[in-house]
């Protein structure tokens, strides 16, 4: 038998002792030692095979060597599988980057928008993180979002919400649904509404808040479901009448997000009818989402942007927020005596010299502590690198 190319005649002798072996029934300790080196020896010729051949192909055609043309004809697989991954590298480069329809391309698009709004029988909004970034509360997935700055192993801070008022697009999906044009009954309905972030203290497949219900002592849970859960738990809390509300569906409007975990319901789309019965779907976000096939339009810009521009086409006024006004505040349930200390976070406040009682202002400790919201309990960051 040839010797394989590379392979010394030493691990060669080793290789056949232990296949003799395993033709007689079993490996001796040094035998399957023996094998052992013969694997990795192998495993290390093909990474460097990897590796020489990876460098050629950084080089331009005309500057490769007679030897480099010669070693890549002989390592078709290996050419084939590395620019099969530079491919799925650039790919997912571009499906992160943000794109911004020019002006007037934008404003065709609204108006094709508005018609659909116009017509739909029942329309129903879904929202992500980025339609609160003019408020300056950071997404998830964009240029800086949380998972985006850990994937590069960089540090996030927390978010003053307190500060915090609805952005535009809050406030014209608030006048849509007033005149009746879109459904919102997807909305939870919550026993505690709080005036401060109650997910200080939740994470992944935790929800208690620390705080026990005022009747009954039960622990109180937050209502959300954290990144990785995938909706396995009964949340958000009005699940079910969001599913028949998506049942009822001719049109679906997407604002601000990335989609890639509401992809994962399968009831929120229809998919179980026909493609011909299945309402039609308008996504606005920046970035690519794994729906834009399945969209009748997708308009690139900023929610803010698309909504003042929809509200313009459909005659309506955009109502301004005033935090007097604000409903939160009459819903709120305020903290019983013992709870103030429950919490670390600001609490909201209908004006800056307003400071609701037992309102702590600062964290308990000089490191602030993210709330469940950034996705604590959910690995997002980069790998580490093996020590060799």
């Amino acid at each position: 038998m040839r010797p394989e190319r590379g392979l010394p005649c030493e691990a060669e002798a080793e290789e056949q002792v232990s296949r003799g072996a395993m033709a007689a029934g079993g490996l001796s300790r040094s035998e399957r030692k023996a094998a052992e080196r013969v694997r990795r020896l192998r495993e290390e010729q093909q990474r460097e095979r990897l590796r020489q051949v990876s460098r050629i192909l950084r080089k331009a055609a005309a500057e490769r060597s007679a030897e480099e043309g010669r070693l890549l004809a002989e390592s078709a697989d290996l050419v084939t599988e590395l620019q099969g991954r530079s491919r799925r590298r650039e790919g997912l480069k571009r499906r992160q980057e943000e794109v911004c329809d020019d002006p007037e391309e934008l404003r065709g698009k609204v108006q094709e928008l508005a018609s659909a709004v116009r017509n739909a029988k029942y329309l129903v909004v879904y929202t992500g993180a980025g339609i609160s970034t003019a408020a300056s509360i950071p997404d998830y997935r964009g240029p800086n979002g949380v998972w985006t700055l850990l994937q590069k192993g960089r540090s996030v801070s927390a978010a003053d919400l307190s500060e915090a008022e609805p952005t535009l697009t809050h406030m014209s999906i608030t006048r849509l649904h007033e005149q009746k044009l879109v459904c919102t009954s997807c909305v939870p309905n919550r026993e505690y509404v709080r005036v401060f972030d109650v997910t200080e203290r939740t994470a992944l497949h935790r929800h208690q808040t620390g705080r026990t219900c005022h009747k009954c002592g039960t622990q109180l849970r937050d209502t959300i479901v954290h990144f990785g859960e995938r909706g396995t738990l009964g949340q958000p809390l009005n699940w079910e009448a969001a599913t028949e509300a998506a049942s009822r569906a001719d049109t679906i409007l997407c604002l601000g997000s990335s989609l890639k975990v509401l992809k994962k319901y399968p009831r929120l789309w229809c998919m179980t009818k026909p493609p011909s019965r299945r309402p039609k779907l308008y996504i606005v976000n920046l970035q690519w989402t794994p729906k834009d096939d399945w969209a009748a339009l997708k308009l690139h810009g900023k929610c803010d942007d698309v909504m003042r521009l929809l509200m313009a086409e459909l005659g309506l006024e955009i109502p301004a927020y005033s935090r007097w006004q604000d409903p939160i505040f009459s819903l709120a349930t305020p903290l019983r005596a013992g709870e103030e200390g429950s919490h670390s976070r600001k609490s909201l406040c209908r004006s800056r010299e307003e400071a609701p009682p037992g309102d702590r202002g600062a964290p308990l400790s000089s490191a602030p502590i993210l709330g469940g919201w950034f996705g604590r309990g959910c690995t997002k960051r980069t790998k580490r690198k093996k020590v060799t």
